[in-house]
């Protein structure tokens, strides 16, 4: 390319307006001059090109402004052909609202508008009668829809039926599931956990299924929840929406299951009416009453299901070794011994140690005594009373001084148990080493200790050993203590609102200490 050439395509778009200032210039094709100049209303009945001023005389500034407003001619000239009910120059352009998946959102933003205006009488017209503001905001609507059905109709798509669901939605009597749906998950995923999410999906699969059912569809849904997407809210009969909670029974599902299946729906409903998407009431509100009960009257008709460990169980825990009998790319041997060891002296649960990272690892330069200490925060807690700091016992100290040398030390986001591998909803590094260490359990105590013992079954045992040790005269393992230490509520209102809600360092260590020199079986102490 000639070095004109180059010249001539840098400046390609711009023109210098009355000799000073410069322009962005959009040719429009020979073919479409006719068509420009109707869009237009040119008096010569042409357009050749649409020119605009930059506002500058200089011309790398110029350069600058030249792309965003030649994009935004090129939008300004397609929206006057399309409007004047000829195609667009270039290629398939189509105005936001002229898009399918707009037509749901923008009307339910009409319905919001509506419904936020008042519908009294505030003005009288001799023809037309009483007015108020909202049947004259309709009205605005409605000659909206008139030029938008003109424009449809002009290039070659069906304006009737934009119309009709455009109005419907606004004016309340189609709700369609998918926007609702869309909108309701982007705000959920904000406020909730990805495990929180995981049901709610599953709950909307479970309906779908149902509604599928009683529509008449005689073979399985390929995709429940697109299925769901189709249909209207509204359109659900109550007594369909009574009839959920049988449905789901006949399916075999557990009491709780039922109940957590319910719960979502019921917070889809409350969330739309709150934003004006639907009208009150909502229609889940006591559909699981009396399932509480039943849920209460068949756990106490069951024995406990779990339990903490015995003394001999967890001796014969201790002492074997996980990785006896396994391949040799098992690699969770390691982590099993740790994670019980850790879990007995601290009280915490599988994910809150599997997770445990550097910068979890507190008092390592041991200005607040001679115990190390993890920390459990917000994104691994189970709930804002599991945010606490528990204080590691010098008998376990050296798992995690181990795991830490192993690691770079300057980087507080390095996990100390690389060995779990995340997986499962929420990517926890718990999943699969909760499978490992099942296997790991019934190939020591046998199957019969399913629904009785797990992993979880620790925090009994950490809770046992510190009551044994209040008992026996250690007064920082008092209740209060160990509410704070497992990460559990407090009990009473006292204490949850007038006592201090974080305690003393020095307290926790004490608290660990005595637990394990008072409390814990000298065997279990033999056998770590």
């Amino acid at each position: 390319m000639t070095k004109k050439a180059l010249q001539d395509d840098k400046m390609h778009g711009l023109k210098r307006t009355g000799g000073v200032t410069w322009s962005a210039r959009l040719s429009i094709p020979r073919d479409r001059w006719a068509d420009a100049g109707k869009a237009f209303q040119t008096k010569s009945g042409v357009k050749q090109e649409v020119v605009r001023s930059l506002g500058t005389r200089d011309v790398k500034e110029a350069l600058k402004r030249r792309d965003k407003a030649l994009a935004a001619m090129r939008e300004d000239l397609d929206t006057r052909l399309v409007s004047a009910g000829l195609l667009p120059i270039h290629g398939h352009w189509q105005p936001d609202w002229m898009k399918p998946e707009n037509l749901i959102t923008d009307a339910l933003d009409a319905r919001r508008e509506i419904q936020s205006v008042a519908e009294r009488t505030d003005d009288y017209d001799a023809l037309e009668g009483p007015s108020d503001p909202r049947r004259r905001m309709i009205e605005g609507m409605d000659l909206m829809l008139e030029d938008r059905t003109e424009q449809l109709n002009a290039s070659g798509k069906d304006g009737g039926k934009y119309y009709r669901q455009f109005r419907e939605i606004a004016l309340g009597e189609a709700t369609p599931f998918a926007d609702v749906l869309d909108r309701w998950t982007a705000v959920r995923e904000k406020e909730v956990s990805p495990a929180s999410l995981a049901s709610a999906r599953a709950s909307l699969k479970h309906f779908a299924a149902y509604l599928a059912e009683v529509q008449g569809h005689d073979q399985p849904l390929d995709d429940p929840v697109v299925f769901l997407r189709s249909q209207n809210m509204d359109d659900i009969p109550l007594p369909v929406i009574g009839g959920f909670v049988e449905w789901l029974g006949r399916q075999n599902l557990h009491l709780k299951t039922i109940q957590g299946a319910i719960s979502p729906l019921k917070m889809l409903w409350e969330w739309s009416i709150r934003t004006h998407i639907l009208k009150g009431p909502n229609p889940w509100v006591g559909a699981t009453t009396g399932l509480k009960r039943q849920i209460e009257r068949v756990e106490k008709s069951r024995p406990p299901e779990e339990r903490e460990y015995h003394t001999a169980e967890l001796v014969c825990l201790l002492k074997t070794d996980p990785a006896k009998g396994k391949r040799r790319d098992f690699t969770y041997g390691a982590a099993i011994c740790d994670l019980v060891r850790l879990s007995l002296f601290t009280g915490a649960r599988e994910n809150e140690l599997a997770s445990l990272t550097v910068g979890r690892i507190i008092n390592r330069d041991r200005a607040d005594g001679a115990l190390l200490g993890i920390a459990v925060t917000d994104e691994e807690a189970k709930t804002a009373n599991s945010v606490r700091r528990v204080p590691l016992h010098p008998m376990v100290q050296p798992i995690i001084e181990r795991r830490l040398r192993a690691v770079d030390q300057c980087d507080v986001d390095a996990p100390l148990f690389p060995d779990c591998k995340p997986g499962g909803v929420g990517m926890k590094r718990a999943h699969f080493f909760s499978q490992r260490f099942t296997d790991f359990r019934r190939a020591v105590l046998g199957r019969e200790s399913d629904g009785e013992l797990n992993f979880h079954s620790l925090r009994k045992n950490f809770g046992t050993y510190m009551g044994r040790a209040d008992r026996a005269g250690v007064s920082e393992c008092k209740l209060s203590v160990t509410q704070k230490l497992i990460g559990h509520k407090a009990q009473s209102l006292t204490e949850a609102v007038y006592m201090e809600r974080e305690l003393e360092w020095d307290v926790y260590s004490r608290a660990i200490l005595g637990m394990v020199d008072k409390g814990m079986p000298d065997e279990v102490k033999e056998a770590v």
